[in-house]
């Protein structure tokens, strides 16, 4: 089974839709779940909290603008006929909305939503969280895609990679 495949023709609506769904999963398990077992696992072990002053405002407000990113990046990519799941990818190059700034918010957000969360729930295991979510995915899953996007997009792709920045949003959207 090959990892990458293209979205089956959908409606845009169809496409939010598959993607705000998984979502909804990807969130329970990554900004519920997992927090949840690392910090009952810590207090079984009596191990404190890690309560930054402030943390509880700065997460609430991290996970809060993360979380809107993440949908309008959904938005963004059902109008490219697809959705950010590699087996369910758009046949479109998006290159619209949060796409113009940074190329992969969705990455941007979902490192951001963790360390949102960590905040909220100061566990000392979930702060490891964010940097290992962003390595993970900037040395496995990112080299992959960009063959991928590459391989579909050809040339314009490989416009917008050399002129959209990967993790720091640029000064100035793609395409102004």
């Amino acid at each position: 089974m090959r990892l990458y495949r293209v979205a089956r023709p959908a409606s845009p609506a169809r496409h939010l839709a598959k993607t705000l769904g998984w979502m909804v999963v990807v969130w329970t398990l990554a900004l519920l779940a997992l927090p949840a077992v690392l910090r009952t696992a810590e207090r079984w072990l009596g191990v404190p909290t890690w309560a930054l002053p402030g943390g509880r405002v700065v997460g609430s407000v991290l996970l809060l603008a993360a979380s809107a990113l993440g949908i309008r990046c959904a938005v963004a990519m059902a109008g490219g006929e697809g959705t950010p799941v590699p087996f369910d990818a758009a046949a479109r190059l998006v290159v619209t909305g949060p796409y113009r700034w940074v190329r992969n918010p969705m990455a941007v957000s979902g490192c951001t939503q963790a360390l949102g969360v960590a905040l909220l729930v100061g566990s000392p295991s979930y702060y490891l969280v964010p940097p290992a979510g962003a390595l993970l995915w900037h040395v496995v899953i990112r080299p992959s895609e960009e063959r991928f996007l590459l391989q579909r997009f050809g040339s314009a792709y490989a416009a917008y990679r050399d002129a959209v920045p990967l993790w720091v949003p640029a000064r100035l959207p793609w395409g102004r």
